[in-house]
């Protein structure tokens, strides 16, 4: 399914889903990463992650395509999906060797109200008992980082299909800018703690940058075995990990997740603006054997 031309999602009333996830960041003192640009890692509860998982999925949008290269599960082409807001102008489009996703806060719109854009895998299944890591890798956000903040990258897995409401179950890792310049790799929906972590300024300057940005992964591993997830964030030579226990998706209960991705979101700090992110690459990875 190629984008050369812009696609445009006409927007009706409603809500979203990494936007409120956005919103819902549970008060909490923050771990602080130390400045610099040196390997680091800050974890969170220490548990192990699982092993033998493969790759089943990739999406490298090449040529804009929404369709996968890989797709050992036959879960088909990722869709855009839907915020519901009016006036939201949510967008996917082709770029160069990726696609680049988008997103407008309409003045007015209640602080309630967070329209976000993102692009789907779905219908998936991923029940109590299965394992899926998902990963993402973006370059270029553009939104109001040096101005008011307010708007979020992220990679997640929810209840639903392609529309993005607040009703849905969800788990998500983002890169959220707030007032001031402050940016967090946090998990704000979907974790039983409050996980999140500062990014130093070297780390903001390379994800930021007006000139010379550079890609940054993240990775959210969900782990319905044992009710555990694991978030990660890559740039450059620094890794930023997060561990922390399932607050729907149990091990023993809880609902089937039925969509997957990436995408971005404006939240209240940021009225009357846009903001948009270029994704190089989608990939699942899921448990082989045992």
């Amino acid at each position: 399914m190629s984008i050369g031309t812009i696609q445009k999602i006409l927007s009706r009333t409603g809500r979203c889903l990494i936007g409120t996830a956005v919103l819902m960041l549970p008060a909490a003192t923050p771990s602080y990463a130390e400045p610099g640009f040196h390997p680091q890692i800050i974890r969170g509860t220490g548990r192990t992650e699982p092993v033998n998982l493969t790759l089943a999925y990739l999406a490298s949008f090449q040529g804009g395509s929404l369709e996968p290269s890989l797709d050992k599960l036959n879960f088909g082409p990722m869709v855009p999906g839907d915020t519901l807001i009016p006036d939201s102008d949510p967008t996917v489009s082709a770029g160069n060797g990726d696609v680049i996703v988008s997103i407008h806060r309409p003045l007015g719109l209640s602080p309630d109200e967070i329209p976000s854009e993102s692009i789907w895998a779905t219908p998936v299944n991923f029940g109590p008992g299965s394992v899926v890591r998902l990963r993402a890798t973006f370059i270029a956000p553009v939104g109001p980082y040096a101005t008011t903040g307010g708007f979020a990258i992220g990679l997640g897995a929810r209840t639903g299909a392609r529309d993005d409401l607040s009703t849905e179950t969800r788990v998500f890792a983002t890169v959220n800018a707030r007032p001031n310049q402050v940016v967090r790799f946090q998990i704000p929906f979907g974790s039983v703690e409050s996980r999140n972590v500062v990014l130093p300024q070297a780390v903001k300057d390379a994800i930021y940058s007006t000139t010379d940005p550079q890609p940054f992964t993240i990775e959210l591993t969900i782990d319905r075995k044992t009710g555990t997830g694991t978030a990660k964030l890559m740039v450059i030579d620094q890794v930023f990990s997060l561990s922390f226990t399932l607050a729907d998706f149990l091990a023993d209960g809880g609902p089937v997740i039925s969509a997957v991705g990436p995408g971005i979101a404006v939240n209240a700090n940021g009225p009357g603006q846009t903001a948009s992110v270029h994704v190089r690459e989608f990939r699942i990875y899921t448990v082989t054997g045992g």
